[in-house]
């Protein structure tokens, strides 16, 4: 995003549920973008209305990594975007919302999760849950 936070040097998606011959593969993309194109194709093999999990593992040029899980849906309500799932999981500890008050009391009952997403999403190129001053870029709110 060129704003001086550490770029996303891999992601890793490895499909953990769905049909047998693709279960355990591994495919990489270069960019939140690919991985949403890899995301995209496999999404025609969900069965039915449920989900399939797929793994994800994000290295950024540091060598540092965020690990995840996506669920993976054939006909899906949004859209199939990863960066956005990232978003969303750090915006569950980042937002003020008063509606999610109780869920980051029983997540981050002394505040070190929310103080270390707040520095991830300073530090490395993800979309942010939240507005930051001194970074440009999408917003997700949730």
């Amino acid at each position: 995003m060129g704003d001086g936070r550490i770029p996303v040097e891999r992601i890793e998606i490895t499909r953990a549920e769905g049909p047998i011959e693709l279960c355990g593969k591994t495919e990489t993309a270069a960019s939140f973008e690919e991985a949403n194109r890899i995301l995209v194709r496999w999404s025609i093999t969900v069965h039915g209305r449920g989900t399939e999990d797929c793994d994800f593992k994000i290295v950024f040029a540091d060598g540092n990594e965020y690990k995840g899980t996506y669920h993976l849906a054939r006909n899906p309500e949004g859209p199939t975007d990863l960066g956005r799932h990232v978003s969303y999981m750090l915006g569950l500890v980042l937002s003020d919302d008063p509606e999610r008050a109780n869920f980051r009391k029983f997540i981050d009952k002394d505040g070190s999760k929310r103080a270390a997403a707040l520095e991830f999403v300073k530090t490395y190129d993800v979309p942010s849950p939240i507005a930051l001053p001194e970074i440009e870029g999408p917003v997700f709110r949730i």
